[in-house]
């Protein structure tokens, strides 16, 4: 018979990590102030992406991020 895990309560489990900040070690006063800033740069990008044509390159993200900017 397998034996069903039971995860720690959420208090006790770990943050998950953004893809991006994977592999470092970041601690975790500093992660809390980093997390708001990879999320919002993801979102970001998302929101760039869904505006350009699928064979966009990085001067059509430039340029678009730069005309939201002003």
């Amino acid at each position: 018979m397998a034996r069903k895990t039971v995860p720690p309560p959420a208090s006790e489990a770990p943050a998950a990590l953004p893809k991006s900040l994977e592999g470092h070690v970041i601690l975790p006063d500093r992660l809390s102030m980093i997390a708001p800033h990879v999320a919002m740069l993801a979102a970001t990008a998302l929101a760039v992406g869904n505006e350009l044509p699928l064979q966009a390159d990085i001067g059509d993200y430039v340029r678009v991020l730069d005309q939201e900017a002003r």
